[in-house]
């Protein structure tokens, strides 16, 4: 019961509309003007670098915030639930109708209290996916994809992780719990789907 009490406060902390809140402070709707997204990405289309830079911290202290409060309820169990729940209440926002932001501001402020030594190599691929696909779907996929990867390796060469965590099945139900989400809400903006392909053919 503590551990789904654990996902369930992850959820309420990653479904906080705190993006929405700062945009508004700084004299912009986030929801309603650029990309309507609530994320760093259309803050610092709209309100600039110092809007995005508040965007990203807050969502990265969420994910963290979350983490820690499963730990405390639940163990490394509870620590995994929450997290994978805040990144879920980010993507799937009750507020906004279930139809929130796209997760990746909260997903690294979830490694970096779960698995910080993993964040660095993530970043990098990210950087180098940008620069090939010139997609952020599409480097979000491929980070999905590399995340997962460094987890199954993580796991078979059981190294320690943070909170107790079970550098096996928990640590895998973190990369896998994570990586679902983020790929339903990446998948159809990458190059890769078929979705995107059709949708930005030349008429014939």
């Amino acid at each position: 019961m503590l551990a789904i009490g654990a996902a369930i406060v992850g959820y309420l902390v990653g479904s906080a509309p705190t993006a929405e809140w700062l945009g508004r402070l700084a004299g912009v709707d986030l929801r309603r003007e650029g990309s309507m997204n609530p994320g760093a990405n259309n803050a610092l289309r709209l309100g600039g670098q110092r809007l995005a830079a508040a965007v990203l911290a807050i969502e990265m202290a969420k994910g963290a915030i979350a983490v820690v409060a499963g730990a405390a309820l639940a163990g490394g169990l509870g620590a995994v639930l929450a997290g994978v729940g805040a990144v879920t209440g980010n993507v799937f926002n009750m507020y906004y109708r279930f139809q929130g932001g796209k997760g990746l501001g909260i997903s690294a402020g979830v490694l970096t209290a779960i698995w910080p030594t993993v964040l660095a190599p993530v970043l990098v691929v990210i950087l180098i996916a940008v620069l090939i696909t010139r997609s952020s779907g599409g480097a979000a996929i491929v980070a999905i994809v590399a995340f997962n990867v460094m987890a199954v390796l993580w796991a078979t060469l059981e190294w320690p992780m943070a909170w107790g965590i079970d550098a096996t099945g928990q640590l895998l139900l973190l990369s896998l719990g994570i990586g679902a989400v983020l790929w339903n809400r990446h998948w159809p903006d990458s190059p890769f789907s078929r979705q995107h392909r059709l949708s930005h053919q030349e008429p014939a």
